[in-house]
């Protein structure tokens, strides 16, 4: 093996051991961060970090929502153990609730956003363009029939969790239809569980991170005072 070769293997392997080194490093800087924020404090920030967000890279929310206001929101994922509810859900037509746009069952993940607005809860979906291709509207009935528990976490789903702190619980929501419930995956900080967009990524900015956790924790927190069915235990309060 020449001497070119060597130094050429040695470099990458210095450059690759380097990568590695930063990467652990900022994990582990990001990681002590979130152990030392008062979250419980934050939590009373999260008005500010909603509009925040909702002025800025999610100002399309906004925009599909129209003069109705924002109480809260998440992100939503589709409930692979659960497959059959969820087309069939999304194939029935949603009476006393305000569908607008084509419903159609789309079988890739894409992003979907679940918003407190009053009493209703609105369920938007996206296309694979990023457009909002469904608009469901849940009433005050059929969120007095709706369930939130929390689920354990494994594999692809508890990876993109741990994503945004060690402490991030999952949720399956059940919304009604008038056949099979729409069945949703949510967790207590802004999750996407695929890797087809940015937000799924790891972000390496701990204030970020804390605004996703506290965005989320206040959704939890809001819908289970409106539906004591729908009320579970809130991470940040803990």
């Amino acid at each position: 093996m020449s001497i070119q070769v060597i130094l050429i293997i040695a470099f990458t392997i210095l450059v690759y051991g380097g990568i590695m080194y930063f990467t652990y490093a900022k994990k582990r800087k990001l990681k002590e961060a979130m152990q030392n924020t008062d979250f419980k404090a934050e939590l009373q920030k999260a008005t500010t970090y909603r509009d925040n967000f909702l002025g800025g890279e999610y100002s399309y929310l906004q925009k599909q929502m129209g003069n109705l206001p924002i109480d809260a929101f998440n992100f939503a994922n589709l409930d692979y153990s659960n497959k059959s509810a969820i087309k069939d859900g999304l194939k029935d037509s949603l009476r006393s609730a305000a569908t607008l746009g084509t419903v159609r069952y789309q079988t890739v993940q894409t992003p979907k956003y679940l918003i407190l607005s009053g009493d209703d809860l609105h369920l938007l979906d996206t296309d694979t363009e990023g457009d909002i291709s469904n608009h469901f509207v849940f009433d005050k009935d059929r969120l007095a029939q709706a369930t939130l528990i929390e689920i354990p976490q494994k594999g692809t789903m508890q990876a993109f969790a741990k994503q945004k702190g060690d402490n991030v619980k999952a949720y399956r929501i059940s919304l009604p239809t008038d056949g099979q419930p729409i069945e949703l995956v949510l967790f207590s900080a802004l999750v996407f569980t695929y890797a087809t967009t940015s937000t799924a990524m790891l972000s390496m900015n701990t204030q970020k991170l804390i605004q996703e956790n506290v965005i989320a924790n206040d959704f939890l927190q809001q819908i289970g005072q409106k539906y004591p069915n729908l009320r579970v235990a809130i991470p940040l309060l803990d």
